[in-house]
């Protein structure tokens, strides 16, 4: 096992789950069925995959055994505690055949009877803490299963697979290296099928080549890379002032979405290294002074990969020469019909705006915003295929720029619901001061010792930024009702607190969120009407998910306030409403009584 050893959690380090047998762990139950074609066609009563499927990533359920006739009803079935808490929870759980999966930070493993909250096994890796903790994401946002395993990519830069039946580890590689690179892995990686698993590595602030992995989930082997700043794409490289793309950055750390009819999956990429540049009006001519002057592709962008070589198919760039951290790896690839039969594929960016384009040839078809408040760009010009009177920082001085570097749009996924056709997500309305320092975090070399030892001064020290509110408005959330393709509102509902918590959307006709201050909402799916509500206690960075098991219909959240932008959230822009909040992890799972 490469020198790695597993640690079954005999103990798991005060995991409980709150039952009337609460922290007894149980015999290993007989395997789930997990099998590449239960999770390629995911059963109603199913979690299977990060959004629940891979090929749509509607995270809508079909469950309608609770609805708005009943919700009344809806309370605590069980609590499932971790024990262990950094950073809060971010991940979703997984639910595949009365079985639920969950990752907390950083990189554990858990599986629990999901009927119960009981325990099952534990998994710890054994990292290195000098590693993690020089690493700027020392979580996990979630896991995969498929055939028999579960994966999970850790914060050290290995990838691993542990048996369904035991927690015990089958497989595990290294594909990062995490001590020199200072970057792993943080997201969910997506099972495609019984040959083929695709993970992108984290690291969108650091100097390293971004790399997408193409692994064969029986072996670990690795079946191709996709670098995204474009070490072997002439085009790419073009647009990369000098060898600035040897340490560009560019990670990919939230999972795709597989378009099997085209045999593609679509994803995200981060931004680029450093994360502020001082080039003023020239930052896309490749010959400016800078220290990443060009377009930076593919950063910052929609990617299309074939499943076979992981070679591009097409893509979109959200951001060219990402000023403001704009990457588009966070957020769902949602892909549907619309009225008129055309298969298309909607990316939410941290842009601020909707990206809808053709899901097999990537022609943008609508880029509209869904922010309020937006100043980095004029829009997106569908004739001449540019981004027009982009807002450039220049040297030395202190600018307002809208988005903020957290997003219009954060990680934290919204919702499709193909019942109305509605989209669901929520648009963060804030902004930042920004005044980028040439002098500090400037174009060292790749693998220079200043940015190895000293990874935070390449991502923040060349800019100074404080969060501000929109002009003539406070910061605030909206939750958005639309059309997906248009753009046009349902209905909108507003919150004084920015939710960060991932939406669902169920059969019953319910939508599902969970805000920072502490509540988890039902609302009524076609007009936004509060049906019921419950105090969590905090604020939740994660997924909400529904399933069913022993033929009842459950809700789970994984709550816990925490992460960056949960952080940011708590000092930055809502210290006076958030006072002395507290970091922590719980799984809360509701049933009908």
């Amino acid at each position: 096992m490469q020198g790695r050893s597993n640690r079954r959690l005999a103990d798991a380090i005060g995991a409980v789950a709150v039952l009337a047998t609460a922290g007894m762990m149980t015999a290993p139950v007989a395997l789930a069925d997990t099998s590449a074609s239960r999770i390629k066609n995911c059963a109603d009563s199913d979690w299977c995959a990060y959004h629940r499927t891979v090929d749509t990533a509607w995270r809508y359920s079909p469950l309608a055994q609770i609805n708005k006739d009943n919700i009344g009803n809806l309370n605590v079935a069980w609590i499932f505690q971790p024990g262990e808490s950094i950073q809060g929870l971010h991940s979703t759980p997984l639910v595949v055949d009365g079985a639920m999966y969950v990752s907390t930070n950083p990189s554990l493993v858990w599986k629990l009877d999901a009927a119960t909250g009981k325990r099952i096994w534990g998994y710890k890796p054994e990292m290195d803490p000098a590693i993690i903790s020089r690493t700027f994401f020392p979580h996990t946002r979630g896991l995969a299963v498929g055939d028999g395993r579960v994966y999970i990519g850790q914060a050290d830069g290995y990838l691993t697979a542990l048996d369904d039946a035991t927690g015990e580890v089958i497989w595990t590689k290294q594909l990062v290296d995490s001590a020199k690179e200072t970057a792993g892995f943080s997201g969910a990686g997506t099972f495609v099928d019984s040959d083929l698993f695709v993970i992108g590595q984290n690291g969108g602030e650091y100097p390293v080549e971004g790399k997408i992995f193409g692994v064969d989930p029986k072996t670990g082997n690795l079946k191709w890379t996709f670098y995204t700043t474009g070490r072997d794409d002439p085009k790419a490289l073009a647009t990369w002032g000098g060898d600035s793309w040897k340490y560009g950055g560019g990670g990919s750390w939230q999972p795709g979405t597989v378009d099997y009819e085209n045999n593609q999956i679509l994803i995200g990429t981060g931004n680029p290294n450093p994360d502020y540049d001082f080039c003023g009006s020239d930052c896309r001519d490749p010959n400016a002074n800078a220290h990443r002057p060009g377009d930076n592709l593919y950063t910052s962008s929609t990617v299309a990969l074939d499943l076979d070589t992981g070679k591009l198919n097409w893509y979109f760039q959200e951001a060219p020469s990402d000023p403001y951290d704009y990457d588009a790896a966070p957020g769902e690839y949602i892909i549907f019909n619309d009225d008129q039969g055309r298969r298309l594929v909607l990316h939410p960016g941290k842009n601020g705006f909707n990206h809808v384009h053709d899901v097999a040839t990537g022609q943008p078809l609508n880029v509209y915003p869904a922010m309020n408040n937006h100043n980095w760009t004029s829009g997106f010009n569908l004739e001449t295929g540019q981004w027009e009177n982009m807002l450039w920082p220049v040297a030395g001085e202190k600018t307002l720029v809208c988005p903020a570097i957290d997003g219009g749009h954060s990680w934290n996924p919204g919702s499709y619901n193909p019942n109305n056709g509605l989209h669901y997500r929520i648009v963060n309305e804030w902004c930042m001061y920004l005044t980028v320092n040439p002098e500090e975090g400037g174009p060292a070399t790749a693998g220079s010792e200043t940015r190895v030892t000293e990874p935070f001064a390449v991502a923040f020290m060349a800019a100074e930024w404080e969060g501000a509110p929109p002009p003539g408005d406070s910061t605030h959330g909206r939750l958005t009702a639309r059309d997906p393709v248009s753009g046009e509102i349902a209905w909108e509902k507003r919150y004084d607190i920015i939710p960060h918590s991932g939406l669902l959307t169920t059969g019953g006709d319910l939508l599902f969120n969970a805000t920072y201050d502490g509540w988890l909402e039902a609302m009524d799916a076609n007009t936004g009407d509060l049906v019921w509500r419950f105090n969590l206690g905090s604020g939740t960075n994660g997924g909400i998910i529904s399933y069913e098991a022993g033929g009842k219909q459950y809700i789970a959240v994984a709550t816990g306030h925490g992460s960056h932008v949960g952080r940011a959230l708590a000092t930055a822009y809502h210290a006076d409403k958030l006072i002395n909040y507290q970091e922590g992890a719980l799984i809360v799972t509701f049933a009908l009584n």
